[in-house]
């Protein structure tokens, strides 16, 4: 079946990950919850981050995982409601904040012409929240090029429980089948294979290897530059 929807990952495939959030983090912690740099890098790594590359590790928690994800690990101590409470705080008030660091990996609204001009809805799926996630897009003035921005708190179980893929469909009136999932790590692919998605397609813009997301994917591309070639030459 041919693809008629892209559903994009945020962070590491259309954002540079690290330049991004890791200056926003240390900020969070030293301005709002009073940590030193040594204070801050024991939470960080704790999460996932690797001092030497000052980048994340594929697949960790701070590569993939969701705000309330991170609470649990960098605050375990906290009960439900103050969890849920951060969350909130770090969603609606840290997050949105991301936009004086957020750097495109290439100028997006160029691909997204390109996609457009080829017939395709796009949609953002991240497993950031959906209000930082549009916040970010729009600074970067590229807002109006989705159809739909599904975030981690737009559905009840965020990637990889292929919820995003079934809303992606509902939203647009698509199949499934007919739309492919672009992300840069393993729980983008694996989003993509739970929601029964025409494709999986992996980049390697963010901190994934080739060999770390290879073998879920159907296609691997250096960037999101590379997919309208690549969807020019399918079936």
């Amino acid at each position: 079946m041919a693809i008629k929807g892209i559903l994009f990952d945020k962070d590491g495939t259309l954002i540079e990950v690290n330049g991004t959030w890791i200056p926003l983090y240390y900020d969070m912690f030293k301005t709002h919850y009073g940590l030193d740099t040594d204070g801050a890098n024991v939470l960080l790594q704790r999460a996932g981050y690797d001092v030497e590359s000052n980048s994340f590790r594929a697949g960790s928690v701070l590569a993939a995982g969701t705000t309330k994800e991170l609470v649990s690990v960098w605050w375990p101590e906290l009960n439900a409601d103050q969890q849920t409470e951060r969350v909130h705080y770090i969603n609606n008030t840290i997050a949105p904040q991301a936009k004086k660091y957020v750097k495109p990996l290439m100028k997006l609204d160029q691909v997204f012409d390109e996609l457009h001009a080829m017939g395709l809805i796009l949609g953002l799926g991240t497993n950031d929240s959906e209000a930082s996630g549009r916040a970010h897009m729009t600074h970067l003035d590229v807002h109006h090029y989705f159809d739909v921005m599904i975030g981690a708190d737009s559905v009840a179980e965020p990637k990889p429980s292929g919820q995003m893929i079934a809303h992606f469909a509902e939203r647009t009136g698509l199949k499934a089948a007919e739309i492919a999932m672009v992300g840069d790590n393993s729980h983008d692919m694996d989003e993509a294979r739970a929601g029964k998605a025409g494709l999986a397609i992996g980049v390697l813009s963010g901190n994934a290897r080739h060999e770390d997301i290879a073998h879920l994917a159907d296609h691997v591309i250096n960037s999101v530059a590379d997919l309208p070639a690549l969807l020019r030459k399918l079936p």
